[in-house]
């Protein structure tokens, strides 16, 4: 993907099924093992195989030996995801008990822990950013559905990632997944290039953003 952001739109439409969701990773070192997911996929709103394969082309070669970030890191599917493909390590940011400890389970179960860091904390607090190795490659922020309609919310969230820029390496990206349709709402942070704007199926847009080159 070029590191010059300009927003356009990529459409991809999923096949519907009523089959049951098996998480799994799907590419690098541990392709196709389970990650276990809660009862109520509903609760962390698994990202489909067909976004995450998407994401992981747009990333080719941004992945290897990368430093990465993953808010609202729920059950860890792009974090993992991440390490699997080559990323030297990734800090892993969910708040939910429940779910963090599901995330544990997902690390221990694939033997990563020296690559993989669970952090129980706010992904919208200064924690993520203190904690996390300097310069960060690639971010993923996922945040709950319910957080991205709600424009207030929203404003934190972008406020988030414009706090995350100064860390950001010079060919970095931050990848945001929204409900929102960013042509109708603005999702723009004045300290970042982009968003590039890619349409995941119904009511799913993945954004990317990334440094601004300097003039």
């Amino acid at each position: 993907m070029s590191q010059t952001l300009r927003p356009f739109i990529h459409h991809t439409e999923p096949p519907k099924s009523k089959l049951h969701f098996v998480l799994k990773i799907l590419g690098g070192q541990f392709r196709s093992r389970r990650l276990k997911t809660p009862r109520d996929n509903d609760i962390t709103r698994p990202w489909t195989g067909r976004a995450r394969e998407s994401v992981a082309n747009q990333l080719r070669g941004h992945l290897q030996d990368a430093v990465v970030l993953d808010l609202f890191a729920g059950v860890g599917t792009m974090g993992l995801e991440a390490i699997s493909r080559g990323a030297k390590t990734a800090i892993m940011v969910e708040k939910d008990r429940k779910i963090f400890s599901i995330l544990e389970e997902n690390i221990k179960n694939l033997d990563c822990s020296t690559k993989a860091i669970a952090l129980q904390a706010d992904a919208l607090s200064s924690i993520p950013l203190l904690r996390v190795p300097r310069p960060v490659d690639i971010v993923f922020i996922d945040p709950p559905y319910i957080m991205m309609s709600q424009d207030s919310l929203r404003r934190r969230i972008l406020e988030q990632i414009a706090n995350i820029e100064p860390l950001l390496s010079s060919d970095g990206f931050i990848v945001l997944r929204t409900p929102v349709s960013p042509i109708q709402t603005d999702h723009s942070i004045e300290q970042l290039e982009g968003p590039e704007i890619h349409k995941e199926g119904s009511g799913m847009w993945i954004l990317f953003y990334g440094k601004k080159v300097a003039a």
